[in-house]
């Protein structure tokens, strides 16, 4: 997106002009498997937090999920804890 697209762009959730371009991560669920994409253009909201993508990013994002994000072209791994809902209501529950 050139210069004069991004001093134009506003935010499609709440409106505000403070929306800058940068590279983010996300995660998606392919199968079984959770996966993370860096490096993704989008404008972002500094007032509401909310992401936005063109055409193109998301015609990408769909190519890389078509291609089934082999293991083999991952650039590294990622550990995360995984917990349970009902690990933080199990307590509130039981009075």
């Amino acid at each position: 997106m050139d210069a004069d697209a991004r001093a134009a762009a506003t935010c499609a959730s709440c409106g505000s002009a403070d929306v800058e371009a940068r590279r983010v991560r996300s995660a998606f669920w392919h199968d079984d498997r959770l996966v993370v994409v860096e490096d993704i253009p989008a404008l972002v909201c500094g007032a509401c937090g909310e992401h936005s993508y063109e055409d193109y990013t998301v015609i990408v994002l769909d190519l890389l999920r078509g291609g089934g994000f082999p293991a083999d072209k991952a650039r590294g791994e990622l550990r995360a804890a995984v917990f349970s809902f009902f690990d933080g209501v199990a307590e509130k529950g039981e009075s």
